[in-house]
């Protein structure tokens, strides 16, 4: 899969990442909010070396990656890793990030409802999977918005300001999203009979 294509919400579009994109990327991955937060995609490096990273990204058939886009400009990346043993029909969201400047507008949730249609909607996967730490309230309140179940408390994995902070790990079933979302689709699933070209 590699670099994603187009996943479209009420306000944000999920696109296919491109090379102008870089320069945020690396501001991101190197801005201390960002890092507090969450593990870089990857570490800041020279344009040259994000150029690399992209290219290597868009042939790995495993995962993929999205720019977020809001209002015709770029507010964020969603990186996602396909299929795991034993099961091979789930997704682990690695990276889901809105630049720090732009946090509390309403594209994180709009971005990630979008991302999850994508997911079990068009994708018909079985599970979804993130990991986030006991700090990140934003990512907490999209989480149990979209219904995610804690499996895992990792205690004290993370260290700053002095002290040890807890990362949990969540999954999501496509029965629960079904229950949560099932109604809300935006668009009309096809019935047995229906042809399209």
């Amino acid at each position: 899969m590699g670099l994603g294509g187009i996943v479209r919400g009420k306000r944000t579009v999920l696109r296919t990442p491109t090379e102008d994109d870089l320069l945020a990327y690396a501001r991101w991955m190197a801005d201390m909010r960002v890092r507090r937060l969450a593990r870089p995609w990857h570490e800041p490096a020279m344009p040259a070396t994000w150029k690399e990273r992209l290219t290597e990204q868009a042939k790995d058939k495993n995962t993929v990656l999205w720019s977020i886009d809001a209002d015709g400009r770029l507010v964020g990346l969603a990186h996602v890793v396909f299929g795991w043993e034993p099961h091979r029909d789930g997704a682990r969201i690695t990276q889901f990030l809105i630049d720090p400047d732009l946090w509390r507008k309403g594209h994180g949730w709009d971005a990630a409802l979008a991302l999850h249609r994508f997911l079990f909607d068009y994708s018909d996967l079985r599970r979804g999977l993130i990991t986030y730490t006991a700090d990140n309230g934003g990512a907490r309140r999209i989480a149990e918005k979209l219904g995610y179940q804690e499996y895992a408390h990792k205690h004290e994995v993370h260290y700053r300001d002095g002290a040890f902070v807890d990362e949990y790990e969540l999954a999501l079933d496509r029965e629960v999203w079904s229950q949560r979302f099932g109604s809300e689709r935006e668009y009309e699933p096809m019935g047995t009979g229906d042809v399209r070209s």
